[in-house]
């Protein structure tokens, strides 16, 4: 079981790391900016996601959550290559690249379906009372900790905020030594070529 079982949850253990349980009128738009902030932190493997984009003239609209690609896949399931706006206009389809444009991925010339990988935002929680997502069900601490700090922010509260940094750091650091882990745990190192 989570130490946290929803927003309601962690709205409670916010006030009480902050010692002021009057911030309940603004907990909302603090879970928000701190999800905002966690958003430009975060990669790890519980943020892949796959889609499906379809293109009409080269351009395609980004998933909502999109935050970073990983892949952008051509007709054959190939990986593409990121490049510049004025690469893919340049070279087109032909030369295997995509650019990101604003809310946009651009492969030149192409109308049709692609397939990408990418990073998502984390789901927010803040919906409703019963929210939760696999943040806060496996790493309650991380919400904990960036919400009092946007709370302590909030409260002009410089020895809170400074007392809570570090422990969202730390928290941080876990988080992705925890995906470290998972993701290359049993991975091995292969030379190529000829070896002495």
């Amino acid at each position: 079981m989570a130490v946290f079982a929803d927003y309601l949850d962690l709205r409670v253990a916010v006030s009480e790391h902050v010692g002021n349980r009057n911030i309940s009128d603004v907990m909302k738009r603090l879970v928000q900016q701190a999800e905002s902030s966690l958003n430009r932190q975060l990669r790890t493997r519980k943020q892949i996601t796959t889609d499906t984009l379809t293109f009409t003239d080269g351009a395609a609209t980004l998933p909502t959550d999109f935050l970073e690609m990983i892949n952008v896949y051509d007709g054959n399931g190939q990986p593409m290559r990121a490049g510049t706006l004025s690469g893919n206009k340049a070279y087109g389809a032909n030369y295997w690249r995509y650019a990101i444009n604003g809310s946009q991925v651009l492969i030149e010339a192409l109308s049709g379906d692609r397939d990408i990988e990418y990073f998502a935002a984390l789901p927010t929680i803040t919906s409703s009372v019963s929210g939760s997502n696999w943040l806060l069900q496996q790493y309650p601490d991380v919400y904990l900790y960036a919400a009092g700090l946007e709370a302590a922010k909030f409260l002009r509260d410089a020895d809170l905020v400074n007392a809570t940094q570090p422990l969202l750091a730390q928290s941080l650091n876990s988080v992705m030594a925890d995906d470290e882990k998972a993701r290359w745990s049993n991975a091995t190192v292969r030379v190529v070529g000829i070896t002495p």
